[in-house]
This record gives C-alpha cells, structure tokens and sequence, in this order.
C-alpha cells in the first residue's frame, strides 16, 4: 500500500511541475517587454489628456515636479518622462501583487471546498482570458483590464503546492516542494528569452480605438496564449481530484484486498495525515502565524532589492540588453542546479531538514546584498567586481531554498482538509510584500543611493534570518494521540 501511495504521488508530482513549468514560461514572457511596451502605448495615446494613460502620466509628471523641487540632487528623476515610465511600470507590478494578495485566500478556500483540480481549471480559465485580451490590448486601458485579470486568476503556484502536500508524506514533502522551485527557476531562466525572440516579430497595431487591434509585442502574447492552452489541456487529462488522495487509495485498497495485511496498513491512513488535538492545533497556529509574518518580511526585503538590481547594472555599469540577460540567467541557472541537486538532497534528511536550508538561503541572501552594496560603491561607468557576481550567487541560492521550504514548512504544520486555505493565506503575506518591497527598495536607492539601499536591505534580512531560526520550530508539533498510536 506505502509503494502505491508514493508511487502515485511520483506520478501526480510529474504532472503537477510540467503543467507549472508551462505556466511559468507563459507568465514570464511578458517581463522583459513590459518597458517597451509602456513606451508604445505611451507613443499612441499618452498624449492625449481623455484617455486613462494620459491621465495617468500628468499626474507622475506632477509628482515628479514635486520631489525634484525637494530632492533636486536626483539624477535619476532629471531623466523626466523616463522616470515616470519606470515609477508607472512599477505600479502595475504592485498591483498585480496586491491582486494576487487579495485573490491567495479565496483561491486557498475554494481548493478546499471545491476541490484542487477545479478551482485550478478555473483559475487555467482566467489566465486564457486575460492572455486573449492582452493578444488584442490596442490601448493602454485593455491592457490593465487584462493584467488586473491575471492578478486575480494566477493560482497556479498557489494550488501546485497544495497539491503536492495533498500526495506527499511529511518524508517526501520537501522533495515535492523542490519540484515547484525548479519550476520557477527554469520558467524564469527561459520565458523572458522566448518573449524576447517572439518579441522580434511585430503584428501589433498602431490603432487605439479598434477593439480588435493587435498590442504591441502581440506574437509574444499569442505564443503564451499557446502554451496556456496546451496547459489546461494537458492538466485537463491527466490531473486528478486530490483532496482526499491517500482516503481514496486507502479505501480502494481495502475493497481490493479486504482481510488481507494490506488492509492493517491503510486502515490509518484514512484517517487525516495530520491528527491533532488542542494544544498541538494552538502550538502549531502559532508557528503559522510567525512563518507568515516572516515569509511578509523577507519577501518585503528581497523582491525589492531584486527588482533594483537590473536597475543598479544600468544606472552604475551601463549592463547591455546581453549583459544583463547573462546576469539573471546565471542567476536562474544557478538556482535551477541548486535545487535539481543540493536542494533535493537535503530536503527531508533530518528533522531540520527545511528549517536548516531556509537558514543557509536567508544567510547567502544576506551575504550577497552586503556583495552587492560593496559592488554599488565603485566608480561611475567601470566594469563591476566579482562581489557582483558574488551577489548573484547569494540571490541564486535564496531563490532556490527559501520560499518553497517555508511552503514545505506551512504544510507540514496543517491539517489535510485545510492545507489550501494555509498555504492561501501564506502566499498572501507573501505577495504583501512583493507588493510594498519595490516601492520601499526604489525609494531608498534614488533618494540615499544603491549602497545604502543594498546595506540596508543585508542588514534586514539578516536580522529576519535571526528571528527565522530563534522563533520557528523545524517540524510542526506532534499530537498527543500520533504519540501514541
């Protein structure tokens, strides 16, 4: 009965990264054109005072006057309507943040009422909708109806790592976990390549006003339309309910074998993975709640020191498109060995298992941005150092350890019939500070410098990884009755 359970959830686990690894690379191709794709709405109808962008645009043109007139020693706002595409451009990544932040618990909730498999193929639903609109997005408006559309239908993260804890056992748990971490990091090393390349084909329209104008860049929008297609119909045959996976195969096994030893061991089993009596529910709501209040922290810190860093290469260096495409993919590489390999081999070895690889990743993640704030202190227009490269590598290995072993972590301390509403309300801590971070982070390095923006951010992190390894048991409390049994 054990080697069915495992083997089924081998199989179900293969499903679930291919189907994400799909998705990742649809959701990534937009990245690298979402400047550009600023600037051409902008050329069409940024001038024009009645439509939204136009409104939009005067009123950062307005604010950008008043910080310059208190902050005139900003180089960067002296650029003018550049800046103001870049403070527009981060905007709307807040608020695709706040949107998923909003979104996180109601998708936890609906998996755990409804069911995994259908609340994913609705969410598989509103991706292809907002990637259709994004296809025919001939104005600036369009384009943020489709964006806030995927701000609330992207759950797919989300439910690949309920699913994953539904078909895994606390022993196995960290190495399903990894699958969605090579996921991310392969997604994020090729999409923003392919959009690139699609990029290069341009069918897009000049015209604002028909409904069916092509957005710029659309061959890139079509080509994600493709691979989301051929995601739900792929999940759509292979992927089944669950929810109550080790239940069903449990019961399945008695009614095969009825009488015989199977039966002694699956008996168990259909009982929830996770019994548990008052004190380890108050212990382990507890730890919930500061992995949630920690996983706010870090990601306020990280995600806006890394989205500066393209900036910083720019601003300090002068990167090239190819230099910095080296740069993040060295990162995403460099991620993707980490946890094909390292990662997976740690993972659920002892019992501090996750809680020892968060630690490391936290430590790297801090080291790397005090590497980075050294680099930020060279000279104007020089080649970085390698304390660059060494940021890099600090980036590389906090992306592949911390956020899918703090996700291994949340699971590990629910109950089977709510690990979608956790891990919801976890991924919405999350994206809170996904949301805040750039803003925080882009504040500091224009107005004190990239130096004390990447110190400070070191500084942060550090006292997070403190915190992280002082307040946060490594496995969830054990109920008395498991105790026992």
């Amino acid at each position: 009965m054990a080697h069915t359970v495992a083997e089924h959830g081998k199989r179900i686990s293969r499903i679930v990264f291919i189907g994400l690894l799909l998705d990742i690379l649809s959701f990534t191709i937009i990245l690298p054109l979402l400047p550009r794709s600023l600037e051409a709405y902008k050329e069409r109808e940024g001038a024009d005072a009645s439509t939204l962008l136009g409104t939009l645009l005067a009123h950062i043109a307005h604010l950008r006057a008043y910080v310059q007139a208190h902050s005139p020693s900003s180089r960067f706002l002296q650029q003018g309507a550049r800046a103001d595409l870049v403070l527009l451009g981060g905007l709307l990544g807040s608020l695709y943040s706040l949107l998923q932040c909003v979104i996180a618990p109601v998708i936890g909730r609906a998996a755990d009422r409804f069911g995994r498999r259908r609340t994913l193929m609705y969410c598989m639903a509103g991706n292809i909708v907002w990637t259709v609109i994004w296809v025919f997005a001939g104005s600036f408006e369009s384009f943020l109806l489709a964006r806030v559309i995927a701000g609330l239908s992207e759950g797919n993260v989300q439910l690949s790592n309920t699913i994953i804890a539904d078909v895994t056992d606390p022993t196995t748990r960290s190495h399903g976990m990894a699958l969605v971490g090579i996921a991310f990091a392969v997604g994020f090393t090729l999409g923003p390549s392919i959009g690139a390349f699609f990029a290069r084909m341009p069918i897009e329209s000049k015209s604002t006003r028909n409904v069916f104008a092509f957005a710029p860049f659309a061959a890139a929008a079509v080509f994600s339309l493709a691979l989301l297609l051929a995601e739900s119909l792929y999940l759509f045959a292979k992927l089944p309910e669950t929810m109550h996976f080790r239940r069903s195969l449990a019961d399945s096994n008695v009614t095969a074998d009825s009488g015989t030893e199977d039966t002694e061991i699956a008996q168990p089993l259909a009982e929830p993975i996770h019994a548990v009596d008052a004190q380890t529910t108050t212990e382990n709501n507890r730890t919930l709640r500061r992995l949630n209040i920690l996983h706010f922290a870090y990601l306020f810190f990280f995600s806006g020191m890394e989205y500066t860093l393209t900036f910083l290469t720019h601003d300090k260096f002068d990167f090239s498109n190819a230099q910095q495409g080296a740069l993040l993919g060295f990162i995403g590489v460099t991620s993707t060995v980490l946890q094909g390999g390292w990662v997976r081999r740690i993972k659920g070895q002892s019992a501090h298992g996750d809680k020892g690889l968060v630690a490391r990743g936290m430590a790297c993640c801090a080291i790397g941005l005090a590497c980075v704030a050294h680099c930020a202190q060279g000279v104007q227009g020089a080649q970085p150092a390698w304390t660059l490269w060494g940021g890099a590598l600090g980036f590389a290995v906090a992306s592949a350890t911390v956020v899918n072993c703090l996700n291994s972590m949340v699971s590990l301390a629910t109950t089977d019939m709510e690990t979608g509403r956790r891990l919801g309300d976890f991924r919405a801590a999350g994206q809170i500070g996904r949301a805040l971070g750039p803003v925080f982070a882009c504040s500091v390095y224009w107005l004190l410098g990239p130096s004390t923006c990447y110190s400070v951010g070191a500084a942060a992190v550090a006292a997070i990884s403190v915190a992280f390894v002082t307040l946060v048991p490594a496995r969830p409390a054990v109920s008395s009755t498991k105790k026992h049994s």
